[in-house]
C-alpha cells in the first residue's frame, strides 16, 4: 500500500472480509492496527498523508464542538439522527441496527473520497 487512502479503497470493496464487520468500529481498529505494524517512523508520515485531519474535517462537516469522539462516533452518530450539540456519548449506539452501522461504514468511504479530494 503507498497510503492509507489505498488501503482504504482496498476494503470498501470488501469490508467485513477484512474488519469482521461491516462497523464503523471495525473499520477504525483494523486502520488503527494496520498503521500500528507499519510505523517505521518517517514511513509512517507519508503513509497517513493528511489523513490525520479527518477526526477534524469531520466535526467541521457535522457542527460538532470538538473531534475528540473520533470520526467513527461522529459518522455513526449522524447515521442514526443524532444532533451534534446535543449527543451523550455514554451508549449512544447501542440501539444502532445492523443496517445504520452498514450505512455509516458507507458514508465514512464517501466521506474519506469527499476529504482526500477536497
Amino acid at each position: 500500500m503507498e497510503n492509507i487512502y489505498d488501503l482504504i479503497e482496498k476494503i470498501r470493496v470488501r469490508t467485513a472480509m477484512y474488519t469482521g464487520e461491516s462497523k464503523l468500529s471495525n473499520v477504525r481498529s483494523f486502520l488503527d492496527g494496520y498503521t500500528f505494524a507499519i510505523n517505521e517512523g518517517s514511513e509512517i508520515e507519508g503513509f497517513l498523508s493528511n489523513f490525520q485531519g479527518f477526526h477534524n474535517w469531520v466535526a467541521k462537516k457535522y457542527g460538532f464542538y470538538e473531534s475528540t469522539a473520533g470520526w467513527q462516533n461522529m459518522i455513526l452518530a449522524i447515521e442514526l439522527g443524532l444532533n451534534p450539540g446535543e449527543i451523550s456519548w455514554g451508549n449512544y449506539s447501542s440501539n444502532a441496527t445492523d443496517a445504520q452501522h452498514k450505512a455509516s461504514v458507507e458514508t465514512f468511504f464517501e466521506l474519506v473520497s469527499e476529504y482526500k479530494n477536497a
